[in-house]
């Protein structure tokens, strides 16, 4: 294993995969966790059949603009903060083998405030309000393990060792942000399996050589998020792309226009009615709480229209988990265990 570090103006922009003049298969730091194939597709110059979208791609170019952002946070929390130079970053590489390379650029590299000890990788990554609640509540190692096997490469490229690895999290909802620690031992393990992932691709290439036409074997199904986001999904899958946007819904009896804009009339007229009645009841709460307090009561017996009944106010008490610290104590099998995620589907109109 052999650790070099160069300047490149490129990094940003480059691709996830490509063969070196020299023959070596290069894969991007950030992409160590795609599809194999379609890594290979990149890498051998096949042609893109579906490209990121205009939204798409403002999204990940607003991801990459707030990076600087959260560790700007992290300095003012107490970290010893060391980001790359966004405009001349410094590319770190690490050989896995004769005809393997990894290479991406580092956030930065931080020391924890009161009990840091050494320089830690810190991965920055931006998340929407609900892939920010489930990191914080699995663990990257669940929730993104791409996320932690990328910082892995990181850290044995910059130290050539196992560290403990930081990756701050932006809500970009909320605008909050926080950070989880993975242990140097479980760093290792990341670093293990994606090592171990990569190689089955160097295999490949030593069996193959950069031959366009003999493909590695798919890592996800059409189902997954992955598949479905692929540059390259007609090419390797042709018609998926359509099946998925023309596929009817499992029994559903046809719906004309007019019955959609009534139906969607009554629920505008439902929300009212219901933002009405909320303001009522927030005013008669806030007049029976004022006369509690008056009455210098926690509970007091009123006549109702009905009936006699209480009035009090209740003491309830919530209990919340450090996420934090469990994600910290325990390796993924054992959360797995003890925080388990259950799926519900339900219609939002906005």
């Amino acid at each position: 294993m052999t650790i070099t570090m160069d300047n490149k103006t490129d990094v940003y922009s480059r691709p996830n995969a490509r063969f070196n003049e020299d023959g070596t298969l290069e894969i991007r730091a950030s992409a160590v966790g795609n599809c194999r194939r379609a890594l290979w597709y990149e890498a051998t110059g096949h042609q893109v059949t579906n490209p990121r979208s205009d939204d798409s791609l403002t999204m990940l170019e607003a991801g990459n603009a707030l990076e600087p952002v959260v560790l700007r946070a992290m300095e003012r929390a107490g970290w010893d903060i060391t980001p790359t130079d966004r405009d001349n970053p410094r590319m770190v590489s690490l050989r896995l083998g004769p005809t393997l390379v990894v290479s991406g650029h580092v956030d930065a590299a931080g020391v924890a405030p009161i009990f840091g000890n050494e320089p830690s990788i810190v991965e920055v990554k931006t998340r929407g309000p609900e892939a920010y609640k489930k990191w914080r509540t699995l663990g990257a190692e669940r929730s993104h393990p791409e996320s932690v096997w990328q910082a892995a490469f990181y850290t044995y490229a910059a130290f050539d060792q196992a560290r403990d690895v930081v990756i701050a999290t932006l809500n970009t909802g909320e605008r909050t942000w926080d950070y989880e620690v993975i242990p140097a031992r479980r760093v290792e393990r990341a670093f293990e399996q994606a090592g171990a992932r990569l190689g089955e691709l160097a295999a490949h290439h030593l069996v193959n050589g950069p031959d366009p036409d003999v493909l590695p074997e798919r890592d996800f199904t059409a189902d997954d998020w992955q598949c479905k986001r692929c540059p390259f999904l007609n090419v390797c899958l042709p018609g998926s792309a359509a099946e998925a946007e023309d596929e009817p819904a499992e029994d559903a009896e046809p719906v004309s226009d007019e019955e959609v804009r009534k139906a969607l009339h009554e629920y505008e007229e439902i929300q009212d009615t219901i933002r009405e009645f909320e303001d009522e009841k927030r005013w008669v709460t806030d007049v029976l709480r004022a006369w509690l307090k008056q009455q210098g009561q926690d509970k007091a017996r009123l006549e109702g229209r009905e009936k006699t009944r209480t009035v009090g106010m209740v003491k309830s008490t919530r209990y919340n988990v450090n996420h934090k610290k469990l994600n910290a104590l325990l390796d993924p099998e054992a959360r797995a265990e003890i925080v388990t995620e259950n799926v519900s589907h339900y219609l939002r109109v906005s």
